[in-house]
């Protein structure tokens, strides 16, 4: 069983990753906001996260870029997005996202 995170604003979005996630026996915390992401990471060892790249108040570039200048980039990132561009994925990649997923997620 892994500990996973799902990081998104869009809550059909969370509840189907933690669906599924679940289905297949894991932990998942659900986080809306870079800051519930912040505490859930504080307070439980992830082995994944799925993380939102366009969310309200930080973004989820900005929040990888984050936890890798605190050291708290442990486990691996799958960056998501409906409306991002190569270019954006490319940086992810580059920071130390260690993949993309294109929404619509089914």
């Amino acid at each position: 069983m892994a500990e996973i995170l799902v990081v998104d604003d869009e809550m059909g979005i969370r509840e189907l990753l933690s669906e599924i996630l679940g289905d297949e026996g894991h932990a998942v915390t659900l986080a809306e906001n870079a800051q519930r992401a912040r505490e859930a990471m504080a307070a439980t060892r992830m082995d994944l996260v799925l993380l939102d790249i366009w969310m309200p108040d930080t973004d989820g570039v900005s929040l990888l870029k984050e936890w890798v200048a605190s050291g708290q980039l442990t486990m691996p990132v799958i960056m998501m997005s409906g409306h991002a561009t190569i270019e954006t994925a490319v940086e992810a990649t580059r920071i130390g996202a260690m993949d993309f997923l294109e929404k619509p997620i089914a």
